[in-house]
């Protein structure tokens, strides 16, 4: 939009409010993107790291080199105090229930993009009265570093499909961020969620047990045959929605973040909470529904339960 006055034609650019709820790696990431070119707000869960945010603003390493961008911070216990335009749900899917309630009292006109792992969280979506809900998966390798710190390690691109409501009400501001951080539309949503399950199940699951990176599990051949043993049994929970493309991708992330260790991995070595009943845990509830039988999944699910109890003990 533009308006004339007597010496020269002012644009008028309307700014976009944009928040952020998680200060984990995800949303920090996010952050430093959507702070390059609107106004950014990230909602925490405690005090110190708001605080920390709002002061020493967030500092992404990448290539070698360092750039700090600013942004206001506050609790997620206040978000409903902030006018804001577009909001993104970056906390961990066991987080997501907690988190719920401060949804819930924020404008149903409010879109709202959640970036969880698994699909177990589309139940609390539907829980949600908000007219405009979206699902994305990150393919960004990002790990933090502290609570105001971001390492890249990989870029990729953000895939994102509607859950409920209208595509338009995202695409002119995403369609702005294609030279920097790309997003790409997919138009089943459950389809796009379980490609990246299928990687998360292979990859998270088999490096967090035998402590390896990535790319291991490719070019160690013993690694490998473990790797295609898991595909197959989460194929055989979805034979309707898996496709060989899937396998191929599950390869060709192994490969591009070789050098990477996975997030459940890092989880166990920091002591923390992992995501193995997002991810793991989901597929063999899928299972026991259609009475398939995942040994190898459910061996992975009771060794790794097992070092999350020594690792938080």
């Amino acid at each position: 939009m533009t308006k004339r006055n007597d010496h020269f034609i002012v644009k008028e650019v309307k700014v976009v409010r944009i928040g952020i709820v998680g200060g984990g790696a995800i949303g920090l990431l996010f952050a430093t993107q959507m702070a390059e070119i609107d106004s950014t707000i990230v909602f925490t869960k405690t005090v110190e790291q708001a605080r920390a945010l709002s002061e020493q603003g967030i500092t992404r390493i990448e290539n070698e080199q360092k750039v700090i961008r600013c942004v206001q911070a506050d609790i997620t216990e206040q978000i409903e105090h902030y006018q804001l335009d577009l909001l993104f749900i970056a906390v961990k899917q066991y987080q997501l229930p907690s988190i719920l309630p401060y949804l819930q009292q924020i404008s149903d006109d409010l879109p709202l993009v959640f970036l969880q792992n698994g699909m177990r969280h589309l139940q609390e979506l539907d829980r949600l009265t908000h007219k405009h809900l979206f699902v994305a998966t990150v393919e960004h390798g990002v790990l933090r570093i502290g609570p105001t710190t971001i390492d890249v390690r990989g870029r990729n691109r953000t895939n994102i499909s509607v859950y409920r409501g209208e595509e338009q009400k995202l695409s002119p501001f995403l369609n702005s961020l294609e030279a920097t951080f790309p997003f790409v539309w997919r138009e089943n949503p459950r389809t796009m969620l379980l490609e990246k399950l299928s990687a998360n199940v292979v990859i998270n699951s088999l490096t967090a047990v035998l402590k390896v990176t990535n790319g291991e599990l490719i070019t160690n051949s013993s690694f490998l045959k473990l790797a295609e043993t898991v595909f197959a049994e989460f194929s055989a929970v979805f034979p309707e929605d898996v496709q060989e493309a899937m396998w191929t991708n599950v390869k060709q992330i192994c490969l591009k973040t070789a050098n990477n260790r996975s997030s459940m991995l890092s989880d166990l070595e920091k002591g923390q909470q992992t995501e193995v009943e997002a991810i793991v845990g989901y597929v063999l509830n899928e299972a026991k529904k259609k009475e398939i039988d995942v040994p190898l999944l459910q061996t992975l699910y009771w060794m790794i339960k097992g070092l999350e109890k020594k690792s938080l003990d």
